[in-house]
């Protein structure tokens, strides 16, 4: 054989034992795809510490809800939900995949549903996320929900106008375009920074109402201690909301006369004025601006006019200030923990104020609790929309 010919054939030779082909490949209907997964704690006595609850995808019958209903005879239906219990998580997705007939895949998971009772007890929520966290198929954008109440129970929810309720529940908790009684998202990767930094911190909450979901208001986690401590209402989030930057929309409302206005936000900013006054005593000034649109027409009063345009605006302001005040004197002085971001202000902008109260902001004495705070808001409607007579042509 010719040296030339030889040396080609030895050639493709170790190029065949170099291709290794799909080695880790697995069969799509091998894969158990889960969307969602609820964490609760067993019942007391129980042997056991969490319940894991997970939805899983059910491919052929998320194609038949593409053609067909899924009450229709012999449906299949999308999705199932699987629950097991065990010391940790890792144990659960271990248990799991002995209880079904396809291994749990997480490359596709959209939410995490924690219960309250897990979130208020000591390192377990932290330890709980653990897993997720270092799990390689895990994304970090996935979805972070505090349930008040039992956490299994929101994914048995009906979806209206999805196929599963993940799909639902995720549709509902990107809505804060909508709406500025709820959080911004809380995903995965920005819950484990606020794990990291030791700052009290908020994630959005979901509570179960009959047949319904409201993911209005937000949870409160303690910084020092990753304990959920309490809940705030929508229109502390609200007020929340202006003071950190998280408003992308939604309507304030406030009563001129008879009835309620509507002002929707199409923009909105904050400012932190601070002043020390003593070594432990500090004075906030914050500064809220919001620019929108009246959303809803007068019945009383034409807003073209200057007069009316200006009490208008200054119903919406006093709203804005109640609704900031709510928050300010729920955390200062129920919780007394620093979730308006005060603390990461003076370490991020006057460190050398910062420096000696850092160990007695929200913890020790509690510096945080004891600080004046001053709310100003300027309210500026762009436009009116305002329709006041229609005529007929004739």
């Amino acid at each position: 054989m010719p040296l030339k010919a030889l040396s080609t054939l030895l050639g493709l030779g170790c190029a065949v034992l170099l291709l290794t082909g799909c080695w880790d490949r697995v069969e799509i209907n091998d894969r158990g795809f889960v969307v969602g997964v609820a964490v609760d704690y067993k019942e007391a006595g129980e042997k056991n510490l969490y319940t894991g609850t997970f939805q899983m995808m059910v491919p052929g019958g998320l194609k038949q809800s593409n053609t067909q209903n899924n009450s229709a005879p012999h449906a299949t239906q999308a999705y199932f939900n699987i629950s097991t219990s065990e010391n940790s998580m890792p144990a659960i997705a271990a248990r799991m995949a002995a209880k079904t007939s396809r291994t749990p895949y997480f490359e596709h998971l959209k939410v995490i549903i924690v219960s309250s009772e897990v979130a208020k007890s000591k390192a377990a929520f932290p330890s709980m996320l653990d897993y997720f966290l270092r799990n390689s198929e895990m994304r970090r954008g996935v979805q972070v929900l505090i349930a008040e109440g039992k956490a299994s129970d929101i994914l048995d929810i009906e979806p209206n106008n999805e196929t599963t309720p993940i799909d639902y529940i995720s549709s509902i908790a990107k809505n804060n375009k909508k709406t500025n009684y709820m959080l911004p998202q809380s995903r995965i990767g920005d819950v484990h920074e606020s794990l990291i930094k030791r700052e009290s911190y908020v994630i959005q909450k979901v509570k179960r109402e009959n047949k319904d979901l409201s993911l209005n208001g937000s949870a409160l986690f303690d910084g020092a201690t990753n304990q959920l401590v309490g809940f705030l209402n929508g229109e502390e989030t609200q007020g929340l909301n202006f003071i950190t930057k998280g408003v992308k929309g939604g309507i304030v409302e406030a009563n001129f006369g008879d009835e309620i206005i509507g002002f929707k936000v199409e923009r909105a900013r904050r400012k932190f004025i601070v002043k020390q006054t003593s070594p432990d005593h500090f004075k906030f000034t914050i500064k809220l601006v919001a620019e929108g649109v009246l959303d809803k027409s007068l019945t009383d009063g034409d807003p073209t006019e200057s007069k009316t345009l200006e009490s208008l605006q200054k119903k919406l302001e006093e709203t804005l200030i109640k609704n900031s005040n709510k928050v300010i004197a729920k955390l200062q002085k129920t919780y007394k923990k620093d979730a308006l971001g005060l603390g990461a202000y003076l370490f991020e902008n006057h460190y050398k104020m910062w420096k000696p109260i850092s160990e007695n902001w929200d913890t020790g004495s509690n510096l945080f609790s004891q600080t004046e705070v001053e709310v100003q808001a300027q309210v500026i409607i762009r436009r009116v929309g305002n329709i006041f007579e229609v005529s007929k042509e004739r």
